[in-house]
């Protein structure tokens, strides 16, 4: 600002510009950009300061947007993950992977594994006499706990056809365990059982329960519902040890039984029965295991009860009442944070019988064709007497020869390696 005071004529010349920041204010004052005079640097704050505001505006709205996606990328996050537990409920974890890669998944033949059908015994009846929304909470309730058990013992549950529970070990992932688990998965069916209420009288309901072993084959049928499926004469069988079976009692085949002979169970012998399809067959009962408690079966946490028998009652308590007189059930089922964690049973596996007999196979043609014994350990190394199995190659460490060694024999050591 300057004051000129004019002699000649007799005033005071005042020169000036207007205090002004932005377009808005220049809008207040009714003034235009023509207004200020182009030496003015008032010009350039105004238009400096537009462009700024400008650019504010767009971060501002790029924060916003920013924050929109990430709210987004959570919710979508959150849907895949319940879309892969609905997936993975109905197809094994690697053949959904590959299905949603678009891979084709081929069949596979498993010669090691053990199978479990169980029903509810008099289901026909129950059926008859309940409304149909007690039938559906009776499965519901019942298949809740079996699910739990399935995480228990780390089996691989099939299929549900009503009343009817489908349980396998040892597929989609081979074990050498699969009987052992299948055997305390089916004795804590037993014991889930008891915490089930027949919606017509009111006490526990009696489930069958039949087990076989034997080799399958399986694979993932359907397009438009896909299904991961087991095929084979070992289905057949353990559907028929569970409808020869009796309430509350674990059938065993004598496949079953020799895999579970020697292990920390109690067996008893049924004797000779007549088995549709299969003639007569030599069965057994599973009683109980020898080592494990009832909590351990059931995975539940030691601190939870004193005793199985008290753990059982407090757990089937929260679960359903019932109205014995309108033998209506109130399907009031516990809320899932009040269910105890499943504990998993731990179980060491080795190779399978499988696999130990397609090893000895190959260690008997090698020593056909070279006279010498194979050890696996040493990645397909031929060893003479002088090294034993106790004594293997470390995997990390050629094994030093002999300096007499015969060249011929080194050829075909070496050809040996490159096939195996």
């Amino acid at each position: 600002m300057t004051m000129i005071w004019m002699e000649s004529l007799q005033c005071m010349l005042y020169l000036c510009s207007p205090l002004l920041r932005s377009l808005y204010e220049l809008e207040e004052r009714q003034m235009h950009i023509a207004d200020i005079a182009p030496h003015d640097v008032t010009r350039d704050l105004i238009l400096l300061n537009q462009q700024r505001l400008a650019e504010m505006e767009l971060s501002n709205q790029l924060e916003r947007k920013k924050e929109e996606l990430r709210i987004l990328s959570k919710n979508l996050e959150e849907e895949k993950k319940k879309t892969e537990t609905l997936l993975y409920s109905m197809l094994p974890q690697h053949v959904a992977n590959q299905l949603k890669e678009g891979k084709r998944v081929e069949a596979g033949e498993f010669e090691e594994c053990t199978i479990l059908f169980s029903d509810v015994v008099t289901f026909t009846n129950i059926c008859a006499e309940c409304e149909p929304i007690q039938i559906v909470f009776m499965l519901n309730s019942m298949y809740l706990l079996f699910d739990r058990l399935t995480t228990v013992n780390n089996v691989y549950k099939v299929e549900t056809i009503g009343d009817a529970y489908m349980v396998v070990g040892g597929v989609p992932v081979p074990v050498s365990s699969h009987a052992d688990r299948v055997a305390n998965f089916a004795l804590g069916m037993i014991i889930a059982a008891k915490e089930v209420k027949n919606p017509i009288s009111g006490n526990p309901i009696q489930i069958r329960v039949g087990i076989h072993s034997g080799p399958v084959l399986a694979g993932v049928v359907g397009e438009k519902m896909p299904r991961y499926c087991l095929f084979g004469d070992t289905v057949n069988t353990a559907s028929r040890m569970e409808s020869h079976g009796v309430p509350s009692k674990i059938h065993l085949s004598p496949s079953a039984y020799q895999c579970l002979k020697d292990k920390n169970f109690e067996i008893t012998e049924r004797g000779e029965i007549d088995v549709k399809g299969k003639g007569r067959m030599h069965t057994y009962f599973l009683i109980r295991n020898k080592t494990a408690t009832e909590d351990e079966i059931m995975g539940r946490p030691v601190k939870e009860s004193d005793s199985g028998h008290e753990s059982v009652q407090s757990f089937e308590e929260g679960r359903i009442e019932t109205m014995p007189s309108s033998h209506q059930t109130v399907m009031q089922a516990q809320p899932e944070k009040d269910q105890p964690p499943a504990i998993a049973v731990k179980y060491t596996d080795g190779p399978t019988d499988a696999q130990n007999s397609l090893k000895r196979r190959n260690q008997a043609k090698i020593a056909d064709l070279t006279g010498k014994t194979y050890d696996s350990k040493s990645y397909g190394s031929l060893h003479g007497n002088q090294h034993s199995d106790d004594d293997p190659c470390p995997l990390n460490q050629e094994r030093v020869e002999p300096a007499t060694e015969e060249p011929q024999i080194r050829d075909v050591r070496s050809n040996f390696c490159g096939l195996l």
